[in-house]
């Protein structure tokens, strides 16, 4: 690859550094990223979502990671290689927008606040979707900004394939087109109906009307009610990510040439809509607007630029902060959530069942289970977020129904001093396993960001 200039060099060097970092850290956590890694082996063995299996998200997602999984076979832990891979083509969008909207040194700082912010170091140990959404958004911006408004349009169409949070940046990016590139709105609609209507229909066709239902109509029930506390999440993402919210903020107020980010001005206006209207908000979805957070920050830092000794401040900052996000990162949540036992466990399963038996239990660890241990989930039944349950999408009776015959149900949970198990996900059967079942292993779960001490496993076959 023939490199441009010093400041594409020095990009490609920091994208190492955090490429290089984010390996050494790859390990198994307590992850719904299971359950997609199940999903896209169940594909591969020929089922279709949303007709053989309900799954709350539009498919590209999964697809993805069954194209990846052909190539890394039973290594799993390569699957987690693909929020770390497609951080760093968003971050390489980051850097060719501000190239070409300022100058080198403002996309190498940009796209370096990017990737070593505090949100993109933690939540890249997952496989939530969001980072695969986040690189099709920030294409889109790019290409918009490049005046290719088709090929912004397939960006925006990947983007909502992946997650259903997509369109309101995409529609921020609508409304910029109607305000500043009229005569090319026409070709962006075109690019992005151009994936998105054909593939959306074949699943709607496929499934018998399922599709839309699953991905849509559940997600309705989530607007009101169900979610973690919105002031928790907002205030542990200001704590983490203080200096670009500081950044923009101080951009919003103070700068005088908005219309030069315009595009990204709207896309995140349109973010935060979803997180006022939307009640099931997670710290990862802050995701869509952490690279313009970027942006924005980097704009205001270079209204200093005549300053004596500007680059060298600058870069001393930026090692500072570097040092600082990845230590904090390091030291208090890379080793968080980890599963050091899933090995033993996997083994005991394999070892004390036939290959036609089948094990469920926690969305956080049961499928990192089965498909270790090369067992099948009981009854099909993969997308076992407790919000299934919670919105009376699913009822535990028919949980129940499904699991009838499993062979090992895998808990996480609290487990009390008198044997008791609680916190357990809304979709485990504790009454039908108090009844069928005989706990036959216990694990210890230190330094969990859900507060649970144990992972249980029952034979309920006994």
């Amino acid at each position: 690859m023939r490199i441009k200039n010093k400041y594409e060099f020095l990009f490609w060097i920091i994208s190492s550094l955090f490429f290089i970092l984010k390996i050494f850290e790859l390990k198994f956590k307590f992850s719904d990223g299971y359950i997609y890694m199940y999903m896209a082996k169940s594909i591969l063995e020929g089922m279709v979502p949303y007709r053989d299996f309900f799954f709350a998200s539009p498919p590209l997602q999964i697809y993805l990671i069954s194209i990846m999984k052909i190539f890394t076979g039973e290594n799993l832990i390569l699957l987690k290689l693909i929020p770390i891979i497609v951080t760093v083509g968003s971050s390489f969008f980051i850097f060719k927008f501000m190239q070409k909207k300022f100058g080198n040194f403002e996309g190498l700082v940009a796209s370096t606040l990017y990737l070593f912010s505090f949100l993109i170091l933690l939540t890249t140990d997952y496989m939530t979707g969001i980072h695969i959404t986040t690189f099709f958004i920030l294409g889109m911006i790019y290409f918009i900004e490049t005046d290719k408004p088709f090929i912004a349009g397939i960006f925006a169409s990947l983007a909502i394939l992946t997650r259903l949070y997509a369109p309101f940046p995409v529609l921020g990016s609508l409304i910029y087109f109607w305000i500043y590139k009229r005569k090319q709105i026409f070709k962006f609609i075109l690019g992005t109906l151009c994936l998105l209507v054909p593939i959306s229909l074949f699943f709607e066709i496929i499934s018998k009307g399922e599709y839309l239902n699953q991905i849509f109509f559940f997600r309705l029930k989530l607007i009101s009610g169900i979610g973690l506390s919105k002031f928790s999440v907002l205030k542990f993402f200001i704590f983490g990510d203080l200096f670009l919210i500081l950044g923009s903020i101080v951009y919003f107020f103070f700068d005088k040439e908005k219309r030069k980010l315009a595009l990204p001005i709207l896309a995140t206006v349109f973010s935060i809509i979803l997180y006022i209207v939307y009640s099931d908000i997670y710290y990862l979805y802050f995701g869509l607007i952490i690279g313009f957070l970027a942006i924005f920050t980097t704009k205001i830092i270079f209204e200093f630029k005549d300053f004596k000794n500007f680059k060298k401040v600058l870069t001393i900052i930026l090692i500072l902060l570097i040092l600082i996000n990845s230590t904090i990162y390091l030291f208090n949540y890379s080793s968080a959530s980890n599963i050091p036992f899933h090995k033993e466990i996997s083994n005991f399963v394999k070892e004390n069942s036939l290959d036609n038996e089948t094990i469920s239990g926690s969305f956080e660890i049961a499928h990192l289970v089965a498909l270790e241990s090369q067992r099948k989930l009981a009854g099909d039944l993969i997308d076992t977020n407790p919000k299934n349950v919670m919105t009376n999408e699913f009822k535990i009776s028919d949980v129940v129904e499904k699991i009838k015959g499993v062979k090992f149900m895998i808990v996480k949970g609290y487990l009390l001093s008198n044997g008791e198990l609680i916190n357990v996900d809304a979709s485990i059967p504790m009454e039908f396993i108090k009844n069928n079942c005989e706990k036959v292993k216990s694990y210890s779960v230190t330094n969990d960001l859900n507060e649970d001490n144990a992972v249980l496993v029952y034979d309920c076959k006994n």
